[in-house]
C-alpha cells in the first residue's frame, strides 16, 4: 500500500526538554511508519508545521492544497495526516469538506503527549490510523474515554475535552461531502466569532462574516439582535450553530433569526466555522 503522509506538527511531532514541550520533530513517525509496516510504501513530503494555537485558516488551505496537489501528482492508495489535537477537530471538518475530491482515504490523528513522554499514545494512534486505512476507511482517530482506539467521523466530531477524549456530535445531519475549488483560490474571508458566554459583548472591526456560538437551549445573547440586523444590512452574513434540528424554538433564536442570522443545523460548532469558512 502506498500512503502519502503528511506531518503538519503538534504534540506527535514534538519533544520534551527540561518538562517544555517544543514542537518540530516529526522524526518519530517517520521511524514508527517505516519499522512497524514494512509492506507499506510511505511517501513523507516537507509540509508547513505549526501548533494548533498558532493555526489559522491560510494554514488549513496550505496544507489540505498541498494534500491534493501530491494526490494529483501521484497515485497513492490513502493518506495519513499527523496533526495538533486542540484544534484538529476544526482541521478535520474541514478536511471533510474539501478533501472528498481525493477519491481515497485519509485518516488524521496525533496525541496528547509528547512521543518521548508517552511514547504508546503516539504508536497506539499511528497503528491504529495505518490499519484503518488498510481496510479502507477513513475518519479521525483516537483514544475514546475506556482508552480504546476510535475513528471518529470527521464531519461530526467536536473538539476534545481536557483529557483529550473526542466526541461525535449527535444531531448531526447527513453530510454530502462535494469539492470546494474556490476555497483554494478566493481571498479567504474574517470571521467574527460571538462566544456562548454570560454578559458576552460582540466586537466590532474589520470581519467579513459572523458566527454566533449558540448555547445548547437557545442562542448567546438576545442582546445581538440590533447588531445582527445592522451588520445584515451592511452585507454581513451572520450564521448560528449549533442549532438543534427539532424541538421548540427559543423566542431569542427567533428574533436573531428574523433580524437575519442564518440557522446551521445538524453541525457541531467547528462543522459550522467551517461552513462559514466556505461559503
Amino acid at each position: 500500500m502506498r500512503i502519502l503522509g503528511a506531518m503538519l506538527g503538534g504534540t506527535i511531532s514534538s519533544y520534551c526538554v527540561s518538562g517544555t514541550i517544543k514542537l518540530g520533530k516529526p522524526s518519530f513517525v517517520r521511524e514508527f511508519l517505516i519499522e512497524n509496516f514494512p509492506f507499506n510504501e510511505f511517501i513523507i513530503p516537507e509540509f508547513e508545521t505549526y501548533s494548533s494555537e498558532n493555526a489559522t485558516p491560510e494554514l488549513y488551505r496550505n496544507a489540505l492544497k498541498k494534500i491534493i496537489e501530491e494526490t494529483k501528482k501521484s497515485k497513492y492508495d490513502g493518506v495519513l495526516i499527523t496533526h495538533g489535537t486542540d484544534t484538529c477537530a476544526f482541521f478535520a471538518q474541514l478536511a471533510a469538506r474539501v478533501l472528498s475530491g481525493i477519491n481515497i482515504p485519509y485518516v488524521i490523528t496525533g496525541a496528547m503527549h509528547a512521543p518521548d513522554i508517552d511514547p504508546k499514545e503516539a504508536s497506539g494512534n499511528l497503528m491504529y490510523a495505518v490499519q484503518c486505512l488498510e481496510e479502507g476507511r477513513t475518519g479521525v482517530v483516537f483514544r475514546d474515554d475506556n482508552g480504546e482506539h476510535q475513528l471518529y467521523q470527521a464531519h461530526l466530531i467536536m473538539s476534545p475535552d481536557i483529557y483529550g477524549i473526542y466526541s461525535e456530535y449527535r444531531d448531526g445531519s447527513t453530510f454530502h461531502p462535494k469539492e470546494h475549488p474556490d476555497f483554494f483560490t478566493k481571498k479567504l474571508p474574517k470571521i467574527l466569532t460571538v462566544s456562548a458566554v454570560p454578559g458576552n459583548v460582540a466586537a466590532d472591526g474589520d470581519f467579513d462574516r459572523v458566527l454566533i456560538c449558540c448555547n445548547h437551549s437557545g442562542t448567546a445573547s438576545e442582546d445581538l439582535i440590533s447588531l445582527v440586523e445592522r451588520w445584515t444590512k451592511e452585507g454581513k452574513e451572520c450564521y448560528m450553530a449549533p442549532i438543534p434540528r427539532k424541538g421548540a424554538v427559543y423566542e431569542s433564536r427567533k428574533k436573531l433569526k428574523e433580524a437575519g442570522a442564518i440557522e446551521l443545523t445538524g453541525m457541531p460548532l467547528e462543522g459550522a466555522w467551517c461552513e462559514v469558512l466556505l461559503r
